[in-house]
């Protein structure tokens, strides 16, 4: 099975937007296999929580509860991350965001951040549209 690393941003969107219903459903029957790095659970409560505290629990609550498989930080993850700062100068949270899916042996990321772009050959930022293609 198929697996992407999905990016802070698209999994609000994925709960939120009627552009990811396509997504949401292929993630749920199981086409591709979503991955998720805690680190986005911390994105999460600052941006929608400065925003709607009773909304980001809402879609706290529903992501915990989804199919989306979560990763931990573990020590080799920290470690990868650290090294995509030094070398790529990536903001700490993408960082560790990026160095998940990599350990994991991800080939994809779901994002629309820049930040990414640098490690595409480590782990290739793609769009909604190459993502859904991925699970035909």
């Amino acid at each position: 099975m198929n697996k992407i690393l999905i990016d802070t941003m698209h999994i609000t969107d994925l709960l939120t937007e009627d552009s990811h219903i396509e997504l949401a459903q292929v993630l749920q029957n199981k086409k591709i296999t979503g991955l998720v790095s805690v680190i986005t659970l911390t994105e999460l409560v600052k941006t929608v929580g400065m925003r709607d505290e009773e909304l980001m629990h809402s879609i706290l609550n529903r992501l915990i509860s989804s199919n989306l498989v979560f990763i931990d930080v573990t020590q080799r993850i920290a470690m990868r991350a650290g090294e995509l700062r030094l070398k790529y100068d990536i903001p700490t949270a993408d960082s560790l965001i990026a160095a998940t899916g990599i350990v994991e042996n991800v080939k994809h990321i779901l994002t629309d951040d820049d930040h990414f772009d640098s490690v595409i050959n480590l782990i290739k930022p793609i769009n909604l549209k190459t993502a859904l293609k991925i699970a035909r």
